[in-house]
């Protein structure tokens, strides 16, 4: 590729991310985020003399906080009133230094030229994209999986024959930061993991002739005290015993495993801890743009009759493919063994995202490559028309890009009635800015009650506060005589809070009728709406 083009691709991508990042609203846990981040920060400061009521809150024990605390100890250095652009700016750098690391990783497995064109399909990948800078959490796993699998496989290539003292270090930290931001983080490593052992053991692939097995040993070790001083440094509920603590919470939100407890799934609703199977899957089929199944596609026909291209041009092929493809399905493995709570789309499994877009990548990759027969031209071609076509797309739906479904979903404004679409309430401040424009609806004699459904009260209420005349009171979601007003997206909800039947079960939407007054939409779709009661 072209110098200048790189550059100048490289400067849009990066442009749009930080106006993204400086539009997109609060997501729904990020004042529970930003609060644990600068309570642990007070914690640390303090010397662990420091305690609140927010650390001791129940579920508060469950959260390492490390990455909450590092974002928290940036934040503070700016003034106040920049607080979310900063936080959504350092979710940003933080998300994108995955996506490097999948570049360097896909560079490792195969070469540059994939590396370049994987970074560009994650980067726009809508799923990743959209979750970038309002998701403290699953982007963080992402950036630790990636970088953990790019060190783990450089480490085994080079033991023995160049020092490896970096890597051991780095990989305690990325390892450290993973399992600092969720605990059984290390799940997620367990297709590598089991990679590797077997490659040691059995295969002898990818470690060199010289590798040590002791020396392996003793670098783990090294690996496991980085990794586990950083989970603890800032959890302040297991300093009273930081070896046994560690480990009886992480046992203890096993089994008690918290979340909401039912979803909107391709128009059915289910239980989160009774999804079907094929929960990811069809995620990812109705997520991903439609170039991005043409190269699949793509790739499955040239595996079938040009497979000597592959195996020519990138060493231990199958193998390397074997690897992405474990890790893309492990989840779904995992769920299919040990069922669990999921919700919220794809956010949960967010670090698959980069390796899924790999393959892709090869196969627009081998278009390039072999432009002198026909058959690649207008296979290339057809690709570049899908991708143009999905970048419009991908560019009206700003900044909400992770409520993007392909045209698989049939009549996208009508698709609230198959997925939670806005499932945290990014819109919520679009909203209230329309509400803010409007004329002659309120009067500040006139008190109003609003319930909030699908977006909470917390999210909004500083901004609600400034709208001149509204003079509004808080009408309990589940406990209410009469109302005006509904503030909302399209979450599902029952009848009361100790709700068990899921024949009762709602989205807000359909539960609260009436009119719209103001709606925020993108491509026709409702994503947050104030509705009017109608008697």
């Amino acid at each position: 590729m072209n110098k200048k083009i790189e550059i100048s691709v490289q400067f849009f991508l990066f442009s749009f991310l930080i106006y993204y990042a400086l539009t997109v609203g609060n997501s729904w846990d990020q004042y529970f985020n930003m609060m644990r981040g600068s309570e642990r920060l007070k914690y640390l400061f303090s010397f662990g003399s420091y305690e609140s009521h927010y650390i001791n809150h129940e579920n508060e024990k469950f959260y390492p906080g490390l990455y909450d605390t590092l974002v928290m100890f940036i934040t503070k250095i700016f003034p106040k009133k920049y607080e979310d652009q900063v936080w959504n700016l350092s979710n940003s750098l933080s998300s994108l230094l995955c996506i490097f690391g999948l570049y360097n990783l896909t560079k490792l497995l195969f070469n540059k030229y994939v590396g370049k064109i994987v970074f560009i399909l994650c980067f726009l990948n809508p799923i990743f994209f959209g979750h970038m800078a309002i998701n403290p959490k699953d982007t963080t796993v992402a950036l630790a999986v990636i970088w953990s699998t790019y060190l783990i496989l450089k480490y085994l290539q080079i033991q023995n024959i160049k020092k490896t003292t970096k890597y051991v270090l780095l990989l305690g930290l990325t390892i450290g930061l993973g399992t600092g931001v969720r605990t059984p983080f290390l799940v997620n490593l367990l297709p590598i993991f089991i990679f590797i052992f077997i490659d040691i053991l059995f295969m002898q692939k990818i470690i060199n002739k010289n590798f040590s097995s002791k020396k392996f040993f003793v670098d783990i070790f090294l690996v496991i005290i980085i990794s586990y001083f950083l989970t603890i440094i800032a959890w302040p509920h297991v300093h009273v015993n930081i070896f046994l603590e560690p480990f009886r919470l992480a046992f203890e939100q096993i089994k008690n495993v918290f979340g909401i407890p039912w979803i909107l799934f391709n128009g059915s609703f289910y239980e989160t801890n009774n999804l079907p199977y094929y929960y990811i899957l069809l995620n990812l089929f109705y997520k991903s743009p439609e170039y991005i199944f043409l190269s699949y596609i793509i790739f499955f026909f040239i595996i079938m009759f040009n497979k000597d291209f592959f195996n020519l041009n990138f060493k231990n092929f199958n193998i390397k493919i074997f690897l992405i493809v474990f890790i893309i399905l492990s989840p779904t493995l995992y769920f299919i063994i040990i069922p669990h709570p999921v919700y919220d789309g794809l956010r949960l499994f967010l670090f698959i995202i980069p390796f899924f877009n790999i393959i892709p990548g090869i196969a627009i990759y081998y278009l390039f490559k072999n432009l002198n027969f026909n058959y690649s031209k207008i296979l290339l071609s057809i690709t570049f028309l899908l991708f143009l076509y999905f970048l419009y797309f991908f560019i009206k739906l700003t900044p909400y890009q992770y409520v993007y479904l392909n045209k698989f979903i049939g009549n996208y404004s009508e698709s609230h009635k198959k997925f939670e679409n806005d499932y945290w309430a990014v819109s919520s401040k679009e909203l209230v800015k329309k509400i803010s424009y409007a004329k002659n609806i309120f009067s500040q004699d006139d008190k109003v009650g609003i319930i909030f459904c699908g977006a909470p009260l917390g999210m909004v209420k500083e901004d609600l506060d400034q709208i001149k005349n509204l003079n509004y009171e808080n009408i309990d979601l589940f406990n209410y005589e009469t109302y005006d007003y509904v503030f909302m997206t399209n979450r599902s909800i029952g009848n009361s809070k100790d709700e068990k039947s899921i024949h009762n079960v709602k989205t807000c939407f359909d539960k609260f009728v009436g009119d719209d007054l103001f709606s925020v939409k993108r491509n026709g779709l409702i994503l947050s709406t104030f509705r009017k009661r109608i008697d």
